[in-house]
C-alpha cells in the first residue's frame, strides 16, 4: 500500500518548478547578469517562496568553440544570464557564490539588491567576487547607475 501512495507523490514532485519562473503577464523588465569572470548563480526573490535560481548560472568566459559552447549550453551555464522580472516596487535580485577550494574548504557569499524596475526597462546586474568579498552593481540600458540598495538576504 505504501508503494502505491509513494509512486504518485514522486510523479507529482517531478512536476514542481524549483527554479525561478519568469512572469508571463503584467508589466515586466529584463535583467542581464554578468560577472568578473566568476561562476555564480543569479537569483530572483519570489515573495512567499524565497530567492529562486534562474534557469542558467553564470560561467567563467571560456575560449569559445563549438564543443565547449555546446557543453556550457548542456550544463545551463553562460557568461551572461538574462531573465524577466515583474516591474514592481521593491523587486529583489541577487547572486550566490559557492566555490570549493583545493583543501575542500569553501568560499561562499551571497548578495542581494532591491530596486524598482521600470516597465519595459533593461538592466545590467554585474557580480564581482574579489579577495573574499562579493558585490553586485546595477545599471540601466544607458549604463547609468540605478537607484538600488543592498539588502539583507530576506525575501518577504
Amino acid at each position: 500500500m505504501k508503494a502505491l501512495i509513494f509512486a504518485p507523490l514522486a510523479l507529482l514532485a517531478g512536476c514542481q518548478h524549483l527554479n525561478y519562473q519568469e512572469p508571463t503577464t503584467g508589466e515586466t523588465a529584463q535583467v542581464t547578469f554578468t560577472s568578473n569572470d566568476t561562476a555564480a548563480q543569479p537569483v530572483v526573490c519570489v515573495p512567499g517562496k524565497g530567492f529562486q535560481s534562474t534557469d542558467y548560472a553564470l560561467s567563467q568566459s571560456p575560449i569559445s568553440g563549438g564543443a565547449l559552447d555546446e557543453l556550457l549550453e548542456t550544463m545551463k551555464k553562460s557568461p551572461e544570464v538574462t531573465t524577466t522580472v515583474d516591474a514592481a516596487p521593491a523587486t529583489r535580485i541577487g547572486v550566490i557564490y559557492n566555490r570549493r577550494q583545493a583543501d575542500n574548504s569553501r568560499d561562499r557569499c551571497r548578495v542581494a539588491l532591491q530596486f524598482s524596475p521600470q516597465a519595459g526597462g533593461e538592466y545590467q546586474a554585474h557580480f564581482v567576487y574579489d579577495k573574499g568579498q562579493c558585490g553586485l552593481s546595477l545599471k540601466d540600458a544607458a549604463g547609468n547607475s540605478v537607484d538600488a540598495v543592498q539588502t539583507d538576504w530576506q525575501c518577504p
